[in-house]
């Protein structure tokens, strides 16, 4: 058969099982009992087997009061320490009981079977109402309890209570017995008073009983099933004590049977409940504190006042700097680098005056080699019997808090201190957030817009249809980017570039907005102004190259459609340099934009002036010929030849113009352009103010010019290029004093190009460069060779130097390379500046010219006399020779005014120290003429032409030889 435990809460479902195997062996015991007690009526040996019985009884029953008497201490239950005292009265009762049994000495009165009645029964009604009371009374939670070293005084009570009962017991059963009911007669057996009384104790037993039943339903902080089962015991063990005739028979026995087993039964559950249940309660307490430990992810220590580990927690799979078992009994200052150390002894140090430490951080370099930084918690621990101080320290792995504060820090830094206006708003948009580039963009604080939508800066000019679409873009979860132009706070619009974002949560739901905006009311401004510049020249306001091409484009087409022609003129400001130079860049740019007034003003709507940059100026005239090109460039001269007023200054300029045609001269921009420029630079070497037309010879020279430049790219690679050594002598012809390194170049196809030629197709295409380095190079090294082969020390290497040359950073450090790498002295090498690179700004050319001397390099001022040249600048330059240019010299002998030029000059260079050679002298009256003015030094055809280095020697041994009675030794 099943029995239904379905009412019975689970906690009692096992135990309870356990309980009624227990009834019913006590039950099986019963009628065995009852079967005995028919087949004798007399138990031999009773007198020892009831001793031993009650013994056993009185054992048990000291043993249930001494448990909840010392345990009261960790396990207030005030029921159990009632109930533990009752029953040392039980004890002592039962005792008494056992001294008074039959056959037993006199306990102060003779025994007998009515004394040990009056001392059981008080026993049992004393047994049944402590039960009764134990299971009346609430227990307390065992878990919750706070154990205390020194247990209250008031447990002292109920002992004070037993002893008031069992005092008045004794009294009345040993000294006045009589005032006692009979409950036993001889020979009758007993008496209905003492069953009755029995029954009494029944049912206090049955009414404990059903008050536990009760408490099945719920669960309980004792074993019910427990208390149940002793409780049944002693039910059951009362009934023998109300059917016996006799005191020896085996219902008395028996009962004392039940009696014991009834004792162990609840001291078990006394025992369980103020012993086991307390360690199962700190074991439970101590799993409970195991797993928190477990689930705290920090370390965990127990260290003295000296910084020395009592206890270690590690966590699993931590990385340490050292094992929790090596650490024991180990201080700080041994486990611990010094400064670290030196941090957890401050904080315990803090603990100690405070009462608590929190947040000192110390760093430690853990097995992965890498540096972690920890923060202390420190508590004190108290503990009973504990003098020393003892500390609960927490140390913390805040490594990657720390790393994701500092990026908090930096991206709240960032946000804030961004230039762009940063909003954040909700999903109706609703300003949460804003920047401080917010209120400095629209004057609105935060705490004025938050809760506000973006509409209070709305201009009213920004399309609806924008709006529109920035929500239909945002709706889809994705992001739009465009432009409002808004309304500050006082009043002023703006434009904005903008890029809002949804911002998604982790499950991938839209909650806010996150606008970026950038204030670009400059940036249009700029763009506008840059559109201009674009296409207009910033200075003049005239159409620049780009513009004017396009428009050039639209008239050729215009053109060919209305079989019509276009004239393209190049107009350039003769000698512009010089004022730029003399009367500064201001005057220049103001002259410059009259220039471009008063050519604007000849104009047609239809035609087009444009400023190419400089002093260079483009002209579309369309639906033009010839004749019509000529006269109006003839009417711009014209023009510009009128007097400026800038200031107080009344400047006069003219314009070489060159004028190609369309479709003659070209069919394109490109190609007119280029040959309008041609045709310009034809008009200023004609002598300037005046206006060409593009020619066939002009094409014929500028295919010429793009030939050479061309080739010229490849004659270094090709080793095209050579020099030739002209010779430098005394003015008597006696003294060889230096040569001149002269460049040639022969082309395979072209043949030998004359300098002349390809010199200023070298400058303009900037391969000058290149070519003067080698040159230098090469002369250096050459002569060189020739003092090591005897040549006189003092001889000079003479090597021209372009303005491209001289205007390159690099030429003193060249120099000083050359020098170095040829191992040519200084002094030996001689560098040629012509007049007009030497005025070409002065201040800069006598700072170079500083360097060069401190190299220790002789230098000369070529073609003097043909530039002009401010003679204080002349003087700074400190040069040692001039070089009288060669035009000075042709007529010298016929033309007294080329006479007294050179007498000036060679008067100048020997005022300034300075030594004098005549280039181009070509006869001996030309020699002649030259030392009798005073002439130092002479070259020319006169001498020799210049020569290739072989010939050269060749040259110096012929003329060592002519003169060898007079001359120097070579």
């Amino acid at each position: 058969m099943r029995i239904e435990l379905d009412w019975i809460h689970p906690q009692h479902r096992g135990s309870l099982r356990l309980s009624l195997g227990v009834l019913i062996l006590l039950l099986g015991g019963l009628l065995l009992l009852a079967r005995l007690g028919e087949a004798s009526s007399r138990v031999a040996g009773f007198l020892t087997w009831h001793m031993l019985l009650e013994v056993m009884a009185i054992v048990v029953a000291t043993l249930i009061f001494a448990v909840g008497w010392n345990t009261y201490a960790l396990h207030r239950q005030r029921n159990i320490l009632v109930a533990s005292c009752a029953f040392l009265g039980v004890a002592v009762l039962d005792f008494s009981h056992m001294l008074s049994f039959p056959g037993m000495p006199d306990f102060v009165t003779p025994s007998d079977v009515q004394k040990g009645i009056n001392f059981w029964l008080p026993a049992r009604y004393l047994a049944a109402f402590a039960l009764l009371a134990l299971v009346w009374r609430p227990w307390q939670d065992s878990a919750t309890e706070t154990p205390t070293a020194q247990p209250s005084r008031r447990r002292f009570l109920p002992l004070l209570a037993l002893l008031a009962l069992l005092l008045p017991i004794h009294w009345l059963v040993l000294w006045r017995p009589e005032l006692l009911p009979t409950t036993y007669v001889a020979g009758l057996g007993l008496t209905p008073l003492k069953r009755l009384a029995e029954g009494g104790v029944i049912l206090l037993h049955l009414l404990a009983f059903a008050l536990l039943l009760a408490r099945l339903r719920q669960p309980s902080r004792f074993d019910v099933p427990l208390l149940l089962a002793s409780l049944l015991t002693m039910i059951i063990g009362e009934l023998p004590f109300a059917l016996y005739t006799m005191p020896t028979d085996s219902y008395n026995l028996g009962g004392h049977v039940y009696k014991v087993l009834a004792y162990l039964l609840l001291y078990r559950a006394i025992f369980v409940e103020t012993v086991a249940a307390p360690y199962r309660a700190l074991e439970q307490a101590r799993q409970h504190s195991q797993a928190i430990l477990d689930a705290i992810p920090d370390r965990l220590f127990e260290m003295d006042i000296h910084g020395r580990h009592l206890a270690v927690h590690t966590p699993r799979n931590e990385q340490v700097r050292m094992p929790g078992e090596q650490l024991l009994g180990r201080t700080v200052h041994e486990a611990l680098p010094a400064e670290a150390a030196a941090v957890c002894m401050a904080a315990l140090q803090e603990t100690l005056e405070t009462g608590h430490s929190n947040g000192r951080q110390l760093l430690l370099r853990l097995d992965d080699g890498n540096e972690h930084r920890f923060e202390l918690s420190v508590a004190p621990l108290r503990q009973a019997g504990q003098s020393a101080p003892h500390f609960i320290v927490l140390s913390r792995d805040v490594t990657a808090r720390t790393r994701e504060q500092e990026s908090l820090r930096k991206l709240r830094q960032a946000v804030e201190q961004s230039p762009h206006t940063i909003v954040i708003t909700d999903l109706q948009a609703r300003i949460e957030y804003a920047n401080q580039a917010f209120t400095t963009v629209t004057g609105y604080t935060l705490a004025e817009a938050s809760g506000l939508t973006p509409r209070l800066l709305h201009s009213g000019k920004t399309p609806p249809g924008t709006y529109a679409a920035m929500w239909r873009q945002l709706r889809t979860g994705k992001p739009w980017r465009g432009e409002f132009l808004n309304r500050r706070k006082d009043g002023s619009e703006y434009h904005e570039a903008v890029l809002i974002s949804p911002v998604f949560d982790n499950e991938g739901r839209a909650t806010h907005y996150l606008a970026i905006m950038e204030d670009i009311t400059q940036r249009k401004l700029d763009q506008q102004r840059i559109e201009h510049l674009a296409h207009f020249d910033a200075l003049t306001g005239l159409p620049n190259r780009t513009l004017f091409r396009s428009r050039f484009e639209q008239a050729l087409g215009m053109a060919e459609r209305q079989h019509s022609g276009v004239a393209l003129m190049f107009m350039d400001i003769d000698h512009f340099k010089n004022i730029n130079d003399s009367l500064g860049h201001r005057v220049g740019d103001a002259l410059l934009v009259q220039i471009a007034q008063r050519l604007q003003g000849a104009l047609r709507d239809e035609d087009t002036l444009s400023r190419q940059g400089g002093d260079e100026f483009m002209l579309s005239l369309t639906c033009s010929d010839a004749a019509s090109a000529a006269h109006l460039a003839e009417r711009l001269r014209a023009l510009l030849g009128s007097p400026f007023q800038i200031d107080d200054l009344s400047l006069s300029v003219s314009a070489s113009i060159g004028i190609a045609l369309y479709p003659d001269d070209g069919q394109d921009f490109d190609r007119l352009a280029q040959h309008a420029d041609a045709a310009m630079y034809r008009a200023k070497q004609e002598g300037r103010d005046r206006h060409r037309f593009f020619t066939a010879e002009l094409q014929a020279q500028s295919a010429r010019m793009l030939s050479l430049e061309n080739a010229l790219r490849q004659a270094l690679h090709n080793d095209e290029l050579h020099l030739h050594y002209q010779p430098q002598l005394s003015i008597d012809g006696r003294r060889l004093v230096g040569a001149e390194a002269l460049l040639r170049w022969n082309h395979p196809q072209m043949g030998a190009i004359s300098p002349a030629e390809f010199i200023p197709v070298a400058e303009s295409s900037g391969l000058i460069l290149p070519i003067g380095a080698w040159v230098l190079r090469t002369a250096a090294a050459q002569m060189q060779a020739w003092l090591q082969q005897g040549m006189p020390a003092d001889t000079t290497m003479a090597v021209n130097l372009s303005l491209a040359q001289f205007n390159d950073a690099g030429l003193c450090d060249l120099v000083a390379t050359v020098l170095k790498e040829t191992g040519l002295p200084a002094a030996c090498l001689e560098l040629e500046l012509t007049e007009s690179v030497a005025m070409h700004k002065p201040a800069e050319v006598i700072e170079v010219v500083r360097r060069l001397r401190e190299l220790g390099v002789r230098l000369a001022i070529d073609d003097f006399g043909t530039g002009y040249s401010s003679l204080s600048y002349l003087k700074q330059f400190e040069a040692h020779k001039l070089k009288i240019d060669q035009s000075f010299v042709r007529n010298l002998s016929q033309d007294s005014d080329d006479q007294s030029i050179v007498q000036a000059i060679l008067g100048l260079a020997h005022s300034l120290d300075m030594l004098a050679i005549a280039e181009g002298v070509e006869t001996r009256e030309q020699q002649s003429e030259l030392q009798l003015l005073g002439c130092d030094e002479a070259q020319g055809y006169l001498f020799s032409r210049p020569l290739p280095a072989e010939a050269f020697e060749a040259w110096v041994r012929a003329w060592q030889a002519r003169h060898a009675e007079t001359a120097s030794p070579v």
